[in-house]
């Protein structure tokens, strides 16, 4: 089945090419002749017989690339394709110094943000990393889950790891 396939695609594909270059070409030619038609009589001031070929080798023109378009398709793409990678891969190469960078300023800004301890949701005081209540004002820095006993940031509505409910 799938060998059948594979021919019936190659049976189109090649008369998608014969075509196209035939179409094409005639498009090509009859466009040439209807143009040719009318600047010829241009100069000669008499009038285009053949012009209206350009009316029919314009549209043949385009069919006859569409169907090239078509029919070596997987080549363009291709093309495109091992074009295109090489320059992403070259940028993501130079751009991971960058994004290398940002990552270790972003590190570096959450460990100075947490180096002092526990910041109080109520005041903003600094408290030990390990308390349990602010020292300035008394209040909650964590939320012990009674489920699973996990410790969560005070104004969580539901346990980080179990999801159980914190009531009011």
């Amino acid at each position: 089945m799938n060998k059948d396939r594979n021919d019936r695609h190659r049976r189109i594909k090649r008369a998608l090419q014969i075509g196209g270059i035939a179409i094409t070409a005639a498009g090509v030619i009859l466009s040439a002749v209807g143009l040719g038609s009318f600047f010829f009589s241009m100069s000669g001031g008499g009038f285009p017989s053949l012009f209206f070929c350009c009316f029919i080798g314009f549209p043949a023109l385009a069919v006859g690339t569409a169907m090239l378009r078509f029919a070596y398709k997987r080549e363009i793409d291709t093309y495109s394709k091992n074009e295109s990678v090489p320059v992403f891969n070259e940028a993501a190469r130079e751009s991971q110094p960058g994004v290398r960078a940002i990552a270790e300023a972003a590190r570096d800004g959450l460990k100075e943000s947490t180096a002092g301890g526990i910041g109080c949701p109520a005041c903003g005081e600094k408290n030990e990393a390990d308390a349990k209540f602010c020292k300035n004002c008394g209040a909650a820095l964590q939320k012990t889950c009674p489920a699973c006993g996990t410790q969560n940031d005070p104004d969580a509505k539901f346990c980080d790891n179990c999801g159980h409910p914190f009531g009011g």
